[in-house]
């Protein structure tokens, strides 16, 4: 092979790694630009909380804000039972709705009551590795879980619940970008929550 065919060689390549690198880069650019609009219109509905507040509306409003932040089309927003210590799936979004809604989780169970335990986020990019996982919720649904993002909702030292992302929409595995970005909406979350019971009890 000539050196001119060697040269042609490398530059087609160069231009497909270079094509590929620009998707990517536009893929990852329109996602941060749709984050920066969910958490404006976060803080925006905190604005807006008053006693007339419909906190049902409030929280699938969050959730929604919540999914379009990191490109998921099915979540779940659980808060603690005082009582039962309990987690409540107040809200769902997704295929699971009709089952999952209402759904409680007991104390500690499963990645989202290890994060509300601990008050820490958790990043599991492919949950039949992670032996925290429980496939209890997969197996009523009869959904698949192939990656998750569970969140925290706290007030001050308190759980009071946890916000759930599975899968995102493309496929991907979510990144730890995702979950910085669902750790800011959590904290916006768990401020209107506390606000908007505060303010309609």
């Amino acid at each position: 092979m000539g050196e001119d065919a060697q040269t042609m060689r490398f530059i087609q390549k160069e231009n497909v790694r270079l094509k590929a690198d620009n998707g990517s880069l536009q893929a990852y650019l329109a996602r941060f630009q749709q984050s920066i609009k969910s958490l404006t219109d976060l803080q925006d509905r905190l604005d807006t909380i008053g006693p007339e507040t419909n906190v049902y509306s409030l929280i699938k409003q969050i959730l929604t804000i919540t999914m379009e932040a990191v490109s998921s089309e099915n979540g779940t927003l659980m808060l603690v039972d005082e009582e039962t210590h309990e987690l409540v799936f107040v809200e769902v979004i997704g295929e699971a709705r009709d089952t999952l809604l209402h759904f409680r989780l007991p104390e500690g169970q499963g990645i989202a009551g290890w994060v509300v335990e601990n008050r820490k986020a958790r990043l599991v990019a492919d949950v039949r590795k992670d032996p925290q996982f429980s496939a209890k919720v997969d197996g009523i649904t009869g959904f698949q879980t192939h990656s998750i993002i569970c969140v925290p909702l706290v007030d001050g030292q308190r759980s009071i619940g946890a916000v759930e992302v599975i899968n995102t929409s493309s496929g991907r595995p979510f990144s730890e970008a995702d979950r910085d970005i669902l750790q800011l909406v959590a904290r916006l979350a768990s401020v209107a929550i506390v606000l908007a019971e505060k303010e309609t009890a």
